[in-house]
């Protein structure tokens, strides 16, 4: 399950609320790990760091901003007892004792905005504008390939056949019923395989994973999988029940959805947020 504040503190072998006391010279990294730490952020932004990372959602993600506004922010570091692996370093959040880690990219939304342009502005100006990605802790490390918050790193790495279990045969090409189904909902010739030239070129579209509410492990046929299309400039989010590809559907407002679920997560309420509720047929 998700991390408490507890659970933070006996994993790592260090946790820092002052972000001063950081040793930064005593941080086993090799060179590009430094270079990808978000020890880059605090020194950037010092004893401003906070609001820098969570003013954006006061106006894109209202909900959630009650919550992270409330929050502490922490550096642990877990030391690796290997000569030659680097230690593993954490930036987060501690919220209403839930633990939340932050990605660190030199490369903001804010700076070069003509990337993502199938993405909803408004989670690009809040959960991506000054970071690449949130995840709600449940181990030591991030799962690149899924997480229960919005990542632009999720989002690169994780088309949907990477997600759905059994969507591919056994040469990585997507079954014929899916593909049929995709393309026509998609009214569009969909990306059946990355392994096979044809399918390479721009003429095909693709989904990609924007968040997974299944926990880090569980594959099987469980909560909300919300995926981007790469040729969808109206910025639509489509969500995927209990990973039944048959079952898409579009949310009828993506930032509110995301809005309330990241809320309702964060809040700590018991039971699965229902995205259901905010989608319809298309």
């Amino acid at each position: 399950m998700f991390f408490s504040e507890k659970d933070l503190y006996n994993s790592f072998s260090q946790v820092y609320t002052d972000l001063n006391q950081i040793p930064c010279e005593s941080i086993k990294l090799d060179d590009f790990g430094r270079e990808i730490d978000a020890y880059n952020f605090i020194q950037e932004h010092g004893d401003g760091l906070f609001d820098y990372l969570v003013e954006p959602f006061r106006r894109w993600q209202p909900g959630t901003y009650h919550y992270l506004s409330n929050g502490k922010l922490f550096y642990a570091v877990h030391k690796s007892p290997y000569p030659n692996f680097d230690d593993i370093t954490q930036l987060g959040l501690i919220v209403n004792n839930r633990v939340c880690y932050i990605k660190y990219t030199a490369y903001t939304y804010e700076e070069g905005k003509n990337d993502y342009p199938t993405i909803p502005l408004a989670i690009l100006n809040s959960w991506l504008y000054r970071a690449q990605g949130w995840d709600v802790a449940e181990s030591i490390a991030i799962d690149i390939h899924r997480g229960v918050l919005p990542s632009a790193k999720t989002y690169s790495v994780s088309p949907i056949d990477s997600i759905i279990g059994g969507f591919t045969d056994k040469t990585d090409k997507a079954l014929p019923q899916y593909t049929e189904f995709l393309e026509s909902k998609f009214n569009h010739p969909f990306r059946q395989s990355y392994h096979i030239k044809e399918f390479m070129d721009d003429k095909y579209f693709e989904l990609r994973c924007l968040l997974d509410t299944r926990l880090d492990g569980d594959w099987g046929k469980n909560g909300f999988q919300l995926f981007v299309s790469s040729h969808n400039t109206e910025r639509n989010v489509y969500v995927v029940p209990r990973t039944d590809v048959m079952q898409i559907k579009k949310l009828s407002n993506p930032a509110e959805a995301i809005d309330s679920y990241a809320a309702h997560l964060l809040s700590g309420k018991e039971g699965e947020f229902d995205f259901l509720q905010y989608s319809e047929d298309f």
